[in-house]
């Protein structure tokens, strides 16, 4: 029997199939365009997964001061302490930095900082929704917001610094602007 707490992660999967199905089926894309639509597909289901899918047990951080809302384990007191989790974070979102820049190179910074925003707060709400709902044992937490927030805007300057070098050449096939 399928477990309600997998019904976000469902969910999240649903959303971006419909939301890739018109991107998928624009007709004048290149090879390389079509390799950045796929991979950035595959790489927002893996990030659904990784932050989604329900986990077996809940081990809260003990380090931290974690305040409840109706069972749902929040803290929203930034750089309390300073772990691992705060370099996977920008990795896990450094390549959707990579990702706008091929979609959107020709962004202002202010437009960048504010996409860096969307990552981390979708998340974090739907974390909190979804555990609110149907108890998917996550911990909505302020430090995601932020560090999702870096690896997308490093992301992205890193590929437009790059961008800006002889290697422009290998990347701008890749863009789909």
């Amino acid at each position: 029997m399928l477990q309600t707490r997998w019904l976000t992660f469902g969910v999240a999967w649903l959303i971006l199939l419909a939301g890739y199905y018109r991107l998928l089926a624009v007709p004048n894309r290149t090879p390389a365009q079509r390799v950045t639509v796929f991979t950035s597909l595959g790489y927002l289901m893996v990030v659904a997964w990784l932050v989604f899918a329900p986990v077996g047990l809940i081990l809260p951080d003990s380090y931290k001061a974690l305040s409840y809302f109706y069972m749902v384990p929040y803290n929203l007191h930034p750089f309390v302490h300073v772990d691992p989790e705060f370099l996977a974070n920008i990795l896990l979102t450094g390549p959707l930095g990579v990702y706008c820049y091929l979609w959107r190179p020709h962004w202002s910074w202010w437009q960048v900082a504010l996409a860096g925003l969307v990552p981390g707060l979708v998340i974090e709400s739907a974390q909190f929704a979804s555990d609110w709902l149907v108890h998917t044992l996550r911990v909505v937490d302020i430090d995601d917001v932020i560090t999702n927030w870096a690896g997308l805007v490093l992301g992205y300057v890193v590929v437009w610094g790059l961008d800006h070098t002889p290697l422009r050449t290998l990347i701008k096939p890749f863009r789909l602007r």
